[in-house]
């Protein structure tokens, strides 16, 4: 028998929702689908759309990880929005912070990279942490080897903020094979955080 897996661990509603419907959509009747999900929310949320939408799933956890294993039967009903099902995170979730210039600010650029180290690595100190960091355009040098942002930012994502670098910023500037630190991503991912944010930093 056929499972799909889909691991959503690191992302939060509706990012969960929407990548468990659109496996669904793509399966056929007698396949299962595999869903790893890391908070309670974006469980529960996605528990409730399956349920009605008439496919109860079996629920696991292991280690805070959360898996619901499910069956797609012949005749199942047509998937609805899975937008209305997300519950809000709450009021702690901290901003998206996007670093789009090797630099903060305008004026003297060397001025403005020693204001965009300092900015960061006093983002460490700040409550609640980022929820996400979005590096896109000149903004992906503040992640390459050697920058003096990288220690900071590595920091950041070890307490558990997303960052996500723009793939085709990547290419553009030939420094694949330089980003010390983050998740090399797409435009699609970059605007789901942007799209759901409750406060956008531009720096």
């Amino acid at each position: 028998m056929t499972v799909h897996t889909v691991d959503t661990r690191g992302l939060r509603c509706p990012q969960p929702l929407m990548l468990a419907k659109k496996a669904l959509e793509g399966m056929g009747a007698g396949e299962r689908l595999r869903v790893l999900i890391d908070n309670e929310i974006s469980r529960d949320n996605l528990i409730r759309f399956l349920k009605d939408h008439g496919i109860t799933p079996e629920l696991s956890v292991d280690q805070g990880v959360y898996t619901l294993l499910l069956e797609k039967t012949a005749g199942a009903p047509g998937l609805g929005d899975a937008m209305a099902y997300c519950s809000p995170e709450g009021p702690a979730t901290g901003p998206v912070i996007v670093l789009s210039h090797n630099g903060m600010g305008s004026g003297s650029e060397e001025l403005g990279k020693i204001l965009l180290q300092a900015c960061v690595n006093t983002l460490k100190e700040v409550s609640p942490l980022p929820s996400a960091i979005l590096c896109y355009n000149a903004g992906v040098f503040a992640v390459s080897a050697g920058a003096p942002t990288v220690p900071a930012l590595t920091e950041l994502v070890e307490q558990g903020v997303d960052l996500l670098v723009c793939g085709t910023c990547v290419d553009y500037f030939e420094l694949k094979s330089k980003i010390a630190v983050g998740t090399i991503s797409n435009m699609y991912d970059i605007l789901q955080h942007l799209s759901t944010a409750e406060r956008i930093i531009t720096l």
